[in-house]
C-alpha cells in the first residue's frame, strides 16, 4: 500500500518548493548560461566522465552535479561550464579538459547534412576463480552477471543534427543461467510466494538453488556451447530527441537517481538494465526528471502472452540552492494492472493521492548534498514507503531507509585521490507491500535441450541490499583519468532475516498486511557480511589514437557468519577469495 503522512509530505514538498525558488529568484539576476553546443548523445553510466566530474566538482567546492543519471552530453556540457577554466591550477586544468574533450558532441564520422555516425567493437577476455565452491550462486559473488563483460560487443550509433540520437548494441556473452543448474518451483518450497510478484496460485515459476556457471573454481567467459550464450541482448538501446535544455528518451540502458556509494533507494544500477521512458529539462539551477520503468509482469517459464503489467512512474525536482548545496525531492509510484489507464501518466501529479492499494504503491525520498569546503562534501538520503500518522492504527510497520556520508578528493601526483565514508539503515519492510511493492525480477531464458525455458532473477528496484540492512562501507581510490586506476573498498553488513523469501506478514501471508515484526537487523538470525577488495586497472599506453588496450583485476575476500541471538553465539562461519581479471581490445 502507499505511506501514509500525506500531510506532513505536502507540507515538506510545499516548504522545499518555497525555500529552493526563492533561493533561484536570487541567483538568477547574477547567472545566466546557454549551451553553445547541443547533442542528444546519451553518456552510459559505465563512461569515467561521471567519475571525473564527481571529483572536479569536489575539488572546486562546487558540491555535487546531477545525481539523475545518465547525462546526455548537452547537459554534461552545462555541468561543466559551471566550472570556470581560468580559476583552475595545472593539474586540475587537465582534469577539466580530459572531460571536455568527452563531452564534445560529434560521432566518428561526419556528414554534411547534419547526419554522424560511429561505430565502436570490444573484445574481452575474462577469467573468474574463487576457492570455496560453497559459494554456488550469482549472488554469493562480489562481482556478479551485471559486472562482468560480455566476450565480444559491437555497438552502433547515429544522430542526426542537434534533434535525434539512436545506440544500439550487440553482444555475445555468457548468461546468467544454464540448463544444467538445479532449478526448482518457488511455491513447491515457498507456499506463500515471493511478495507481491510471485502469488501462491503461481506454481510454474522457476529460481536457482544451485549454478553451475558460479560454483566452479575456475571459468572464463569464453563459451564451450552455444547454451551457454546469453539471449537479453542488446544491454543498451538508446532513441533520443531534445533541444538545448530538454531530452526525451525511450531506453533500455543503466540509470540512476541518488548520492550513495553503496547504492540508492528508488533507483539503482546495480541490475544490468532498466527498460524506461525519461523526460528530463534542466537548466544552470534546477533540473526535472520524469521516468516511467518498464518491468517484467510474466513469471511464467514458458512463451505465454502477458496477461499484466507492471510499471514504475517517478518525477524528481533537483534544486541547485548555491554552489555548494544541492537539494532533490522525489514522489514515485508502482502502478500494477490488467488495463492501462494513461491518466496516471501525468507528471505533474501527487502520486500518492492515487487511493487505489490494489493497484498503486508510493514512494518518496530526499537528497542533499553540501560541499562545506572545497574537497568535501556530506550527502545524505531519506526514504519513506510507509509512515503511520499519529490518528492510524498500527496494522502495518514503518518502511524507512536513512543513508548518510562524507566523501573528499584531491590531487595527488598525476592522480586524483578519493575517498567516501558511508552509512545505511533500512527498516525490514521497505520496499514491501500486500499488494503492490517494489521487488522486481528479470527473466532470463535459458537454452539447451530439455531446456526449462525463463529462469527468475529477483533484485530490488532501489537499494541492492533491500530491507533490513545496516550497512558500512569505506572506499579508497587513486586513479590517473585515461590511464588507469587502483582502489580499497571495505564493506560490512548486518542482515535481519526479512529477505526476498521471506513474508512481510507474521503469519506468512504474502496476502496480509506488512506487520513483519522487529527492529533492524530483525529476528534470531542476524548474517554478518565483511568484504575487503582491491581494485585496479591499466590502459596499455603508445598505441595507435584509434586502438585501446586495458587490463584489470579484482581482488575480493567475503566472510560471513551469521549471529544466533537466543545464544549469543555464532554459526555457519564461511569465507571465499573470489578473482576477477580480464583483458579487452577497444577500437
Amino acid at each position: 500500500m502507499r505511506f501514509h503522512c500525506p500531510m506532513l509530505l505536502r507540507f515538506l514538498l510545499f516548504a522545499a518548493s518555497v525555500a529552493a525558488a526563492q533561493a533561484l529568484v536570487a541567483q538568477a539576476a547574477v547567472r545566466d548560461y546557454t549551451p553553445t553546443k547541443v547533442s542528444q548523445e546519451s553518456i552510459p553510466l559505465s563512461s569515467t566522465v561521471y567519475a571525473d566530474m564527481d571529483a572536479l566538482y569536489l575539488m572546486t567546492g562546487k558540491g555535487t552535479p546531477s545525481n539523475a543519471r545518465p547525462w546526455t552530453k548537452t547537459e554534461a556540457g552545462l555541468i561543466l561550464a559551471r566550472v570556470e577554466r581560468a580559476s583552475l591550477g595545472g593539474r586540475v586544468t587537465g582534469l577539466y579538459d580530459a572531460i571536455a574533450k568527452a563531452v564534445e558532441p560529434g560521432l566518428r564520422f561526419g556528414f554534411r547534412d547534419g547526419f554522424g555516425f560511429g561505430f565502436a567493437f570490444d573484445a574481452n577476455v575474462e577469467a573468474y576463480a574463487h576457492d570455496n565452491q560453497d559459494y554456488d550462486l550469482e549472488s554469493d559473488w562480489i562481482l556478479g552477471f551485471e559486472e562482468r563483460k560480455p566476450l565480444l560487443k559491437l555497438a552502433l550509433d547515429f544522430s542526426l543534427k542537434d534533434l535525434f540520437y539512436v545506440y544500439c548494441d550487440l553482444q555475445y556473452g555468457r548468461n546468467r543461467f544454464n540448463y544444467e543448474d538445479t532449478q526448482y518451483k518457488v511455491t513447491d518450497s515457498y507456499p506463500a510466494g515471493i511478495g507481491a510478484i510471485v502469488l501462491p496460485g503461481d506454481t510454474q515459476a522457476l529460481m536457482v538453488s544451485h549454478s553451475v556457471i558460479y560454483s566452479q573454481f575456475f571459468l572464463t567467459n569464453i563459451l564451450e556451447h552455444s547454451y551457454d550464450f546469453d539471449f537479453q541482448w542488446p544491454k543498451r538501446a538508446v532513441a533520443s530527441v531534445g533541444g538545448a535544455n530538454w531530452n526525451f528518451s525511450l531506453a533500455r540502458d543503466k540509470v540512476s537517481w541518488g548520492n550513495g556509494h553503496s547504492g540508492n533507494f528508488i533507483v539503482g544500477s546495480h541490475v544490468d538494465y532498466q527498460d524506461y521512458a525519461r523526460l528530463v529539462a534542466f537548466s544552470d539551477l534546477f533540473k526535472y526528471d520524469w521516468l516511467t520503468v518498464f518491468l517484467d509482469a510474466n513469471t511464467k517459464p514458458g512463451e505465454q502472452p502477458d496477461t499484466e503489467f507492471r510499471i514504475f512512474i517517478a518525477h524528481r525536482l533537483e534544486f541547485r540552492i548555491l554552489d555548494g548545496l544541492t537539494f532533490a525531492i522525489s514522489e514515485d509510484m508502482m502502478y500494477q494492472n490488467d488495463v492501462f489507464d494513461f491518466r496516471y501518466l501525468n507528471p505533474a501529479f501527487i502520486y500518492h493521492n492515487l487511493n487505489n492499494r490494489s493497484l498503486f504503491n508510493a514512494i518518496a525520498h530526499v537528497e542533499l548534498d553540501w560541499s562545506f569546503m572545497k574537497g568535501f562534501n556530506l550527502y545524505a538520503q531519506v526514504v519513506m514507503d510507509q509512515a503511520r500518522a499519529p490518528n492510524e492504527l498500527a496494522v502495518q510497520g514503518d518502511a524507512m531507509g536513512y543513508l548518510g556520508g562524507i566523501e573528499y578528493a584531491a590531487m595527488a601526483g598525476p592522480g586524483i585521490l578519493s575517498t567516501s565514508l558511508e552509512c545505511a539503515l533500512t527498516d525490514p519492510l521497505l520496499y514491501r507491500r500486500d499488494g503492490v511493492d517494489f521487488l522486481m525480477y528479470r527473466k532470463y531464458f535459458t537454452n539447451g535441450y530439455p531446456g526449462p525455458g525463463y529462469i527468475l532473477s529477483l533484485d530490488y528496484l532501489g537499494y541492492p541490499y533491500g530491507g533490513d540492512a545496516l550497512v558500512l562501507q569505506w572506499d579508497l581510490g587513486w586513479r590517473v583519468s585515461g590511464r588507469g586506476s587502483v582502489g580499497l573498498r571495505l564493506f560490512g553488513m548486518r542482515h535481519g532475516e526479512m529477505d526476498f523469501l521471506t513474508s512481510h506478514n507474521k503469519d506468512g501471508d504474502n496476502a496480509g498486511y506488512p506487520n513483519y515484526e522487529g527492529t533492524t537487523p530483525s529476528g534470531d538470525k542476524v548474517t554478518e557480511t565483511l568484504v575487503a577488495g582491491l581494485s585496479g586497472d591499466y590502459a596499455i599506453p603508445s598505441l595507435p589514437a584509434w586502438l585501446a588496450v586495458k587490463l584489470w583485476a579484482n581482488l575480493d575476500w567475503v566472510n560471513q557468519r551469521t549471529f544466533v541471538a537466543s545464544t549469543g553465539a555464532y554459526a555457519d562461519i564461511s569465507a571465499d577469495f573470489q578473482l576477477t581479471a580480464g583483458l579487452s581490445v577497444s577500437f
